[in-house]
Order: structure tokens, then sequence, then C-alpha cells
């Protein structure tokens, strides 16, 4: 009996020293790191190789049947146009098509089709020939409702543009630890986003009636500015 006793008196003894490592295990440090954050922004210009158009084939009347009809043929007359213009099928598309009828008045109002045809001009010294031609005679288009500069190949610049970025904000980050008599120790987070602007607008150019004579519309090239902007967290140090 005095055996069994003292076999419980160690077991006991046993947990109790082991629940003591446990309980006395020093815990980690619930001290939260200082940390700053900031926001940085870099910007490129490059030279754009290519023009993104919008054209607008539009037409109203009360039999949508004929408006329909009337849409189509000078849907189909824009497209031949800009064909024969120099643009390949690959670089046409069809934006938006919509038939919708006026209802701000008490009575049924006129339909109208529009078909919004997208280009792509690969080669901006036909860009004016281009607009040129899909708007000859008022019998294709009715006008232009987008006119962008692209650039093909933006890696490069977009690149040079996130290095701007990323020191100007460690430039911003050491500056203001340094005046608060502290350093930075090192990147905890990195959140980007970049925009890609030509000149670009929601404009809208009426179309003429225009003869072979007609002077070609004069497209004067533009500019992209690629801008990457950061947002970093720093830790920071004595």
């Amino acid at each position: 009996m005095k055996s069994i006793i003292k076999s419980l008196t160690l077991v006991t003894l046993a947990i109790g020293l082991l629940s003591s490592c446990v309980l006395s295990r020093p815990t980690e440090s619930s001290e939260e790191k200082r940390t700053i954050t900031v926001s940085g922004s870099g910007s490129v210009t490059v030279k754009p190789d290519m023009v993104s158009l919008k054209f607008i084939v539009r037409n109203n009347g009360w039999n949508i049947m004929q408006v329909a009809e009337r849409n189509a043929i000078n849907t189909t007359n824009t497209l031949n146009a800009l064909k024969e213009a120099g643009i390949p099928e690959s670089d046409i598309s069809t934006y938006d098509y919509s038939i919708t009828q006026d209802n701000t008045h008490t009575y049924a109002g006129e339909y109208t089709a529009r078909n919004t045809i997208a280009v792509i001009v690969r080669n901006l010294d036909i860009t004016g020939k281009v607009i040129d031609a899909a708007v000859k005679n008022n019998i294709g288009a009715n006008g232009i409702t987008s006119f962008e500069y692209l650039v093909s190949d933006k890696t490069t610049a977009l690149r040079e543009a996130r290095t701007l970025a990323v020191k100007n904000a460690q430039d911003a980050a050491s500056l203001l630890a340094g005046a608060s008599g502290c350093k930075i120790n090192g990147v905890m987070e990195i959140r980007e986003d970049y925009t890609s602007a030509g000149r670009a607008s929601d404009m809208m150019f009426k179309a003429v009636s225009m003869t072979e004579e007609a002077a070609t519309t004069p497209i004067v090239e533009g500019s992209i500015t690629i801008t990457s902007n950061v947002t970093i967290k720093y830790e920071l140090t004595n």
C-alpha cells in the first residue's frame, strides 16, 4: 500500500513540474511593430504606335424595319470603306449595337438604330484617311465617339514607371522616418495600380459631305503617359 501511495506521489509531482514548465515558458512579445505607410508615383511618356477609333452609325425613323435596314446598309458602307482605306478585317469589330424607341413623350416616338464600330489603326500615317473614308458623303458613319492613342508594347515603360514610383515612395519614407528619429527596416506590404493615358475622349465629330478632292483630315500625333502608383508599408526601427 505504501508503495502505491509513493508511486502516486511521484506521478503527481511530475505532473506538477510539467505544468510549472508550461506555465513559466516566456510568451512572445505582444508589442506591435512600428510602421509607416507612404505613397509614390512614377510616370513615363512614350510615343504611340496605334490609334483606337470608335465610329457610330445611327439612323432614325418611324418604321423599325426601315430604320434597321438603313442602318445595316450604312454599316456595310462603313466597313467596306475602312477596308479600302487599309484597315484589315481583324482590326475591325462591332463594339455596340442597339435599337431603341424614344419614350420621352406621351406618344411613342421614333426608333433609333445605333451601331458602334471599333477600329485599330496600326499605321498612324493613314489615320486621317481612315476617318475620311468612314464618314464620306454621309453614306457610312455619322461620326466618331472615341479617339485614343495606344502603344503596342508598354512593358519597358511600365517597368520604368514602377521603378520610379517605388523610389519616390522610399525617399518619402526615409525622409519622414529620419525626421522622427527612426529608420526604415524593410517592406511589409506593397499595393500598386497603373494607368495608361493618351489623348482620349467621348467627343463627337459630325460627319460632313466629302468629295474625292477634299483635303485629308489632319491628325497631329500625341503621346501616352504611363503612370504607376504604389502604396508601401515599411517597418520602422531605431
